[in-house]
C-alpha cells in the first residue's frame, strides 16, 4: 500500500512491521479487523455483503491526528483524518492532487458517529463510526468486491493548525505507514446490529460531538 500522509511527504509502497488482528472496541462492542501499533489503529467491518459501506475504528494517542487512505496512496485517493479538541472528536474527509495538507472534499458519501465507541479519555481517543457510500468505484479507495484491500495511514503527535475548525491545515506526521486487509475476514453477520448504532447523519465534510 502507498501511505496515506496526511501532509507533504511522499508516499512509498510496503507494508513493514504490520499486525493485523481482530480488535474490540472496549465501549461499543464492536469488533473489527484492525492494523494495530503502539500509537495507531485502525480497524474495519463490513456487512457480509458488502456494497459502499463499512463501520471504522480509529485510535489515536494523545492530541495529534490521525488519518486512513481509503485507497492506499496519499495523492488522488478519498482520506479520512480525525483528531481530538477537548473532550470531542473532529473528523473529515480529505483528497488532494499533490503532496501537502490535503483540503476538506465533499461527495455523495459521509461519517455518521457511533456514539458509543467515540470518546476522548488522558491517553488516547477513539473514532468509531460507520462510513456511508465511502467505497467507490471511481479508483480512489478500496473496492467491495475485492479479496484484499491495501490502505495507508499517517499518524503526528502535533495537533492541528486550527484543531477546532474541521477544515484545519495539518503540519508533516510523525509517523506513516502501508498495510493490508483481507477483506473477507472483515465481514460479519453482526455489521447490521452495529450499523444501527451510528446516530446523527453529518454531511460529508466534518464529524464533531461531544465525547
Amino acid at each position: 500500500m502507498v501511505l496515506l500522509s496526511i501532509l507533504s511527504c511522499t508516499l512509498a509502497v510496503g507494508a513493514a512491521a504490520q499486525t493485523i488482528a481482530s480488535y474490540t472496541e472496549p465501549k461499543s462492542g464492536i469488533t473489527v479487523q484492525a492494523y494495530q501499533s503502539p500509537t495507531f489503529t485502525f480497524g474495519l467491518a463490513l456487512p457480509t455483503t458488502p456494497k459502499a459501506d463499512f463501520i471504522g475504528v480509529l485510535v489515536g494517542q494523545g492530541s495529534g491526528y490521525a488519518g486512513i487512505s481509503l485507497g492506499g496512496a496519499m495523492t488522488n485517493e478519498l482520506l479520512i483524518a480525525a483528531w481530538p479538541n477537548g473532550n470531542s472528536v473532529l473528523a473529515s474527509f480529505r483528497e488532494t492532487p499533490k503532496y501537502g495538507s490535503p483540503p476538506v472534499v465533499t461527495g455523495t458519501y459521509s461519517m455518521i458517529p457511533i456514539a458509543n465507541g467515540t470518546y476522548v479519555n488522558s491517553t488516547h481517543y477513539t473514532y468509531t463510526f460507520l462510513c456511508r457510500g465511502c467505497i467507490l468505484a471511481d479508483g480512489t479507495t478500496f473496492t467491495a468486491t475485492s479479496a484484499n484491500a491495501v490502505l495507508g495511514y499517517a499518524y503526528s503527535t502535533k495537533a492541528p493548525t486550527t484543531k477546532a475548525n474541521v477544515t484545519t491545515a495539518f503540519s508533516k506526521h510523525d509517523t506513516q505507514g502501508n498495510f493490508g486487509f483481507d477483506l473477507t475476514a472483515t465481514k460479519t453477520a453482526s455489521y447490521d446490529v452495529w450499523a444501527q448504532y451510528a446516530k446523527n447523519v453529518t454531511n460529508s465534510v466534518k464529524v464533531a460531538f461531544r465525547a
